[in-house]
């Protein structure tokens, strides 16, 4: 009897012992199990994390694709391009960049910088000389003021190049032929036909009235575009009255109708 209960005892004891230690490794288990939750949440976390900083940073690359008109929606590139090569163009050519819509008005343009626009009847040739011989052809020929050099084709429209003609109007038109009588001014207007025109710098125009031996000569200097865009002559011009030389310079510019005028 007393064998069996200390068996049973034993057994009891070996029982408790072996639940108080299971308990530790359960606990243990338990705690494994967490950790490896909590791992995974957090590898979860960062991931999310990593994906909205990945999408942030393609929304941002993307907005910069359509500034430059690379990106999925292009509605840029077009508006791009044009601004690209406007600028460019006006800073190789030394312009001031206008960057207002394209059909701006011209002629308000170069009021603002000229202050008024010469027609053929601002020009001194046309106001005192339209009555006296035209030697030279200049009114006949409509070298004064418009667009000229357009031959009339068949059906009534126009071919061939446009050559602009030229007004030497106001005060500097006048101080430019103050010495000229009319036939000396339809053969220098002449000249100054065909300098502007020429578009080759340094090149003399030569003119000579037989009938009393007045001459001179004639010569665009530089071109170059104004900041407004408007292209622009600087010319030397001598004359020489009974011998003695007579030297005037100046500047003339194409009006928006094409015209050259006397600016400076």
């Amino acid at each position: 009897m007393m064998n069996k209960t200390m068996t049973l005892a034993a057994i009891i004891a070996a029982a408790t012992i072996g639940g108080l230690s299971a308990q530790p490794a359960g606990a243990q288990q338990g705690y494994g199990q967490s950790n490896e939750y909590w791992y995974q949440f957090q590898d979860q976390n960062s991931q999310g994390q990593n994906s909205q900083g990945q999408y942030q940073q393609y929304q941002d690359r993307d907005a910069q694709d359509q500034y430059r008109g690379r990106g999925r929606d292009n509605r840029f590139e077009e508006g791009y391009k044009t601004g690209y090569r406007a600028g460019y163009d006006t800073a190789r050519n030394r312009r001031r960049y206008d960057d207002r819509i394209a059909g701006n008005d011209r002629d308000e343009r170069w009021r603002a910088r000229y202050t008024r626009a010469y027609t053929y009847n601002d020009d001194v040739y046309y106001r005192d000389c339209r009555s006296s011989a035209d030697p030279a052809g200049v009114i006949a020929g409509a070298l004064i003021g418009g667009l000229i050099g357009n031959s009339v084709a068949s059906g009534g429209g126009r071919g061939g190049a446009t050559v602009a003609g030229v007004i030497v109007g106001g005060t500097l038109g006048a101080a430019m032929t103050r010495n000229l009588n009319c036939e000396d001014r339809s053969y220098a207007y002449k000249t100054y036909y065909d300098g502007f025109n020429s578009g080759r710098a340094n090149s003399n125009y030569q003119w000579r009235n037989p009938s009393n031996g007045h001459y001179g000569n004639f010569r665009v200097v530089t071109y170059a575009n104004d900041p407004d865009g408007f292209r622009c002559a600087n010319y030397r011009q001598e004359i020489f009255i009974q011998g003695r030389p007579q030297t005037t310079t100046g500047r003339a510019c194409q009006q928006p109708d094409g015209t050259w005028t006397i600016v400076s």
